[in-house]
Formats: C-alpha cells, sequence, structure tokens
C-alpha cells in the first residue's frame, strides 16, 4: 500500500506540474494570438465611377512582388494597381467592374476587402439647350469624378471628355456633379455625352490595356449657327448689320429684331443680311431676334445718346457753315444713301436750324 500512495502522489506531482507549465506557456504565447485577431480591412471609398482610385488601408498586405502574384479584383475583374505598400494599397476601379465583393490575392492566398458599388456617369440637366459655337454649356448630374485628369490627347490612359456632336468640347470646370465646356467651333446639332477614360491593366496585370470609355446618358443640343453683328452699340437711329447663314429669304409674319424688346425697322432682309435702324425708344439691353416667334439672343446692344457740345459759330448770315461738335451722332446717312450697297428706304439724317434742313 506504501508503494501504491507513493506512486500515486508522484503521479498526481506530474500532473500539476505539467498544467502549471503549459498554463504559462498559453498565457505567455499561444494565448495572445486569439486575443489581438488580425485588424479587417476598410476600403475607401466604397462606391465610385470606372477610373476612380480606391484606396485598400489596414491588416497585413505584405510587399509587393509581382503584378502577377500581387492583383485586386472587382467582383473578378482586376484593377490596375498604383501603389502596394505592406498596410495599404491603390488601385482603380476597372471600367468593366460590377458591383460585389472587392478580393486581394497575394500569391496563392485570397483576401476579401470589402464590398464595392459602380457608379456610371449621368447628365440630369443641360442649359441652355439650344446655344451657338463657343458658348459655354453647363451639365449637371452625378459621378463624372473629381477631375478631367489629364488633358493630353496622346495619354496612354485616355482622357475624359464632353463629347458633343461626336466633338470633344474645351473644358472649363470640372467636377463631381458639374462640368462647364465651351462649344466647339466646328460642332454641329447633335446629342452631348460624358464619357470617363479607363485605367485597365493588361492580362498578366501590368500598365496599360487600350483605352476604353465609361459613356454617360445623352442630351440633345441645338447648335445655332453664329450670326454676326456690326456695330454692337450706337445712337437711335444707326444702322445694324445681321449677318449669316440660314436668315429666311423674306420677312414673315412672325419675324423682327427686338432692342430690349423695342421692334427695330426692317431696311432689308434676305437669307444672309439684315439690316435694320436702332429704334426711336431703344434702350441698352438684348438684342433679340425673333423668327417664327421664336426669339434668340444674340448680344448686348449699347445704345449711345446723342449729344452736342460745341456749336459754332453761335451767329452769322445765311450760308454760313456751322460747326457742330459732340458724341454719338452715328454714320451719317441721307435717302437713298448705300453705304452697304443696299438701298435701305430710310430717313435721313438731318441738322435743322430754326426747323429748316
Amino acid at each position: 500500500m506504501k508503494t501504491d500512495t507513493i506512486i500515486d502522489r508522484f503521479t498526481r506531482l506530474v500532473k500539476k506540474l505539467v498544467c502549471t507549465v503549459m498554463g504559462v506557456f498559453f498565457a505567455l504565447g499561444m494565448g495572445a494570438v486569439h486575443a489581438n485577431p488580425p485588424t479587417s480591412l476598410t476600403l475607401m471609398p466604397n462606391a465610385a465611377q470606372p477610373g476612380a482610385t480606391v484606396i485598400i488601408s489596414g491588416g497585413e498586405l505584405g510587399s509587393f512582388k509581382s503584378t502577377q502574384e500581387n492583383q485586386v479584383f472587382f467582383m473578378g475583374v482586376p484593377g490596375l494597381i498604383q501603389q502596394w505598400e505592406p498596410d495599404l494599397i491603390m488601385v482603380k476601379v476597372p471600367l468593366h467592374a460590377k458591383d460585389g465583393p472587392v478580393t486581394i490575392m497575394i500569391g496563392q492566398k485570397i483576401i476579401q476587402a470589402g464590398e464595392f458599388t459602380v457608379h456610371q456617369p449621368r447628365i440630369d440637366r443641360m442649359t441652355p439647350a439650344e446655344a451657338e459655337p463657343g458658348s459655354l454649356l453647363l451639365l449637371e448630374g452625378e459621378h463624372f469624378g473629381n477631375t478631367a485628369g489629364s488633358q493630353d490627347p496622346n495619354s496612354r490612359f485616355g482622357v475624359n471628355q464632353v463629347l458633343i456632336d461626336g466633338i470633344p468640347g474645351h473644358i472649363k470646370q470640372w467636377r463631381s456633379s458639374k462640368i462647364e465646356v465651351q462649344i466647339p467651333a466646328t460642332a454641329k446639332s447633335g446629342s452631348v455625352t460624358v464619357r470617363l477614360a479607363s485605367y485597365d491593366p493588361l492580362p498578366n496585370g501590368s500598365c496599360c490595356a487600350p483605352v476604353e470609355y465609361a459613356v454617360s446618358n445623352s442630351l440633345p443640343l441645338t447648335v445655332n449657327p453664329p450670326i454676326a453683328v456690326q456695330p454692337m452699340e450706337g445712337p437711335i437711329g444707326s444702322k445694324v448689320v445681321l449677318s449669316a447663314e440660314n436668315f429666311s429669304p423674306q420677312k414673315g409674319e412672325g419675324d423682327a429684331v427686338l432692342f430690349h424688346g423695342r421692334p427695330a425697322t426692317i431696311a432689308k432682309w434676305s437669307s444672309r443680311i439684315i439690316v435694320v435702324h436702332v429704334p426711336l425708344d431703344a434702350m441698352s439691353g438684348p438684342l433679340i431676334l425673333k423668327r417664327n416667334r421664336i426669339e434668340r439672343a444674340i448680344g448686348h446692344f449699347t445704345v449711345h445718346k446723342t449729344q452736342v457740345e460745341e456749336v459754332s459759330p453761335r451767329e452769322g448770315p445765311i450760308g454760313s457753315l456751322v460747326h457742330i461738335k459732340g458724341k454719338h451722332f452715328g454714320l451719317y446717312s441721307e435717302s437713298g444713301d448705300t453705304p452697304y450697297f443696299f438701298d435701305f428706304n430710310s430717313g435721313a439724317n438731318t441738322v435743322e436750324i430754326g426747323g429748316i434742313p
């Protein structure tokens, strides 16, 4: 019995010692791993348009080895890697990305980075809907991106553009929800679209695949041929010539030229030339061409008030030469005068002395 008791005591002592050693081991080593799980990854932003840059941060991502071993996929579509650090990845949203998970491939290991929503550019409003070449268009909508990006048409990444009847417009301002673009001189009436250039990798992950575009919806734009006006200022009664290529051959019932709302006297109306006189009650303001009862603003006309500053001499016999100095007398014309090679059938400019011309 004594021998059995000694053996039992020895066995219990060994078990106690083993338990103590294992407890210390887990407390100092393996137990700490379970207490501090790996940091989760952050996807920012988690929604954007093709071509946008997405940042994946947090966790241990390792060092970049090659474009084949280190890749990021948007619902299975590879994105172009911009930067890869042990705790940060910068990647472009590919053109054909779909809504769904973003995954990171590191060699044979696949890591889930989060869910991503792909936005497409959309135009909600365009003002004006009718304009001349050289005018500015304002596009308002969503998901245009924060910048137009490179403006070099030879860039391997392509150029974000606004197309007007297929012709790129000159970008004045580009924001995520607002674009200001100038209508090119050669543009014709047609559709207006926004297109965003892609930043996609080749199948092996390297840069870069041929440029493609994410294209918005389209809105119709009427581009009016330009109208030249000469002059854009003058006194009451002065002649103003409007030149274009598409006037009607004859003045219609609903046709007019308005100076700040006041109808002008029409001296000539043809398919290329309209000549008018500034009306008696005209004021400075918009010059409007009205055709078929549809008004089109073609500029701002400044009406100058005629001013007499000096008359010399102040007295003299009949036949004396009198000099009148002042401002804004306008160009001299008389009935039958044809300075523009047209018969205006207009009244004459006169100076009256005592009511006598």
